[in-house]
């Protein structure tokens, strides 16, 4: 039997790097936030964009009535059959 031992130059591992360590900071801050809102607030009214704003403001912000109704009472149907 023979034993063979094969010698070959073997480069040197590379530093590792440095981890990369994210922050997690949004993109909007409070300040810019809050200037936003009161801009959107003393929107004036005779413009469009002011008037378009109010109306998707209250349209979204209302809750549907109905649409509340209907949820409220599937659920509680589906609770009377489970139990």
């Amino acid at each position: 039997m023979e034993l063979v031992v094969n010698t070959f130059e073997t480069e040197p591992l590379p530093e590792p790097r440095t981890r990369f360590v994210y922050s997690n900071e949004p993109m909007l801050n409070s300040n810019y936030k809050a200037a936003a809102q009161e801009n959107f607030i003393n929107s004036s009214k005779p413009s469009v964009f002011g008037m378009r704003q109010r109306i998707k403001f209250k349209r979204y912000n209302s809750v549907n009535a109905i649409g509340v109704l209907l949820k409220l009472s599937v659920f509680v149907i589906a609770l009377t059959m489970m139990f």
